[in-house]
């Protein structure tokens, strides 16, 4: 609700008072459980075709997989958010994810793994599971205006983004715990059952009415005009496509780097879970960073922060040193992936949201496919810390470029 003519708007909630909130409090929650139940299901998938296979290079055919659909169908998701209650878009979006996470559980939990015949189970069920995320992920971004007031936009993505980022640091030692304890069959039921539970989180919640232009034909070709119109908005997308790029080892790399180790599945745990608590780390951090820097400064040193810690896992002499650096480079993800987020969403007219936010998940999510095959043939053919390597490099050269290139608007003079 905005404000009457010539009355002060009310001030911007802090985090506390939204979590306390009933429609966003509870979004974040059930948001929060289903990420936390992704990273089971990834941890948990990466180690079983592992084991099966012994190859890094499969492991990223899981990541490819599963995030495939994202870079295929994302735009039309896009625009059919643009066009019709992306709320129920988004519960439609998880009941198919779950459709393809709960026959995996079952058929592990009555075959075992050793029953497999190949990967090409794991494989199906991600390729289902990244179906249903492929229109579940623009309109859970998208959304996220209609359950905030204005002023209360910027905490509100920070804290979209904290979901994320505390499933990335619980969900893997979920993972390793339950896989140690109850095996994979457990894990991936409870990551099914986690897609139901945000089904019930939107069946209760009513997000407000966010008005719309009616403009335009909602198309996905209308959509990619208007990005490729504003030079800024499209650098921004390709930073994503960057830290999506520089991150991707956390996923793809730490089975091999925790066996280089001598380390089993608790350390592939370990590794995934510091990312994820150096991001929570600078969540906490980050309202009094806003205070201090400006969006730009927050972009290039996160993205620089995360270079600098997955080169320092590169070149970690042992476990130790590694999940300190994976430490560091999770407060520097999520520093760069909040503010370019951020900046994204304020740029964007609610007309064309949908479509937009669409693009960012190609450009987070469908780039992972490309990575992981990367980084996965590049551990396989030249050794895992090179691959690591790469990632490191990625994102201090997209630093370089957010520095020079994405400095802020000079408004023009009157």
């Amino acid at each position: 609700m905005t404000s009457p003519p010539g009355t002060r708007p009310p001030p911007s909630r802090g985090a506390g008072q939204l979590l306390r909130d009933r429609t966003f409090g509870l979004y974040f929650a059930g948001n929060l459980v289903s990420s936390c139940g992704n990273w089971m299901q990834n941890i948990a998938a990466a180690v079983v075709v592992y084991n099966l296979t012994g190859s890094a290079l499969l492991v990223g055919a899981v990541n490819v997989a599963q995030y495939a659909a994202s870079l295929l169908l994302a735009p039309y998701a896009g625009a059919l958010g643009d066009r019709v209650d992306r709320r129920k878009l988004l519960m439609a979006g998880q009941a198919v994810s779950f459709c393809g996470a709960a026959p995996l559980a079952v058929w592990v939990a009555v075959a075992g793994v050793d029953g497999f015949p190949g990967v090409w189970p794991v494989l199906l069920s991600a390729l289902v599971i990244g179906l249903g995320l492929a229109f579940s992920d623009p309109a859970r971004n998208a959304l996220v205006p209609a359950l905030v007031r204005p002023e209360d936009l910027d905490q509100a993505i920070a804290l979209n983004s904290v979901t994320f980022n505390v499933a990335r640091a619980v969900g893997p030692v979920l993972a390793a715990a339950t896989l140690a304890l109850a095996g994979p069959a457990v894990a991936f039921g409870v990551n099914s059952l986690t897609f139901a539970a945000m089904v019930c989180v939107l069946l209760v919640i009513r997000p407000r009415q966010v008005p719309r232009s009616g403009s335009g034909k909602g198309s996905v070709r209308e959509g990619l005009a208007y990005v490729l119109t504003d030079r800024r908005l499209l650098l921004l997308l390709l930073t994503v496509v960057g830290v999506g790029v520089a991150m991707d080892p956390v996923n793809t790399l730490t089975p091999p780097l925790a066996a280089g180790f001598g380390g089993g599945d608790a350390l592939v745990g370990i590794f995934s879970g510091a990312f994820g608590a150096g991001a929570v780390a600078a969540t906490v951090a980050l309202e009094r960073l806003r205070a201090r820097w400006s969006q730009h400064a927050l972009s290039w040193a996160g993205l620089a922060i995360l270079g600098s810690g997955m080169v320092l896992v590169a070149v970690s002499p042992d476990r130790w040193s590694a999940t300190a650096s994976f430490t560091v480079a999770g407060a520097g993800y999520l520093l760069a992936m909040t503010t370019v987020t951020t900046r994204i969403q304020r740029r964007v007219p609610e007309d064309f949201r949908g479509r937009v936010l669409a693009l960012w998940s190609m450009a987070f999510l469908g780039s992972r496919p490309f990575a992981a095959l990367v980084n996965g043939a590049l551990a396989d053919l030249l050794g895992v810390r090179l691959a690591v390597l790469f990632g490191g490099a990625m994102g201090l050269a997209v630093a370089v470029v957010v520095f020079r290139v994405l400095r802020p608007e000079v408004p023009a003079a009157p």
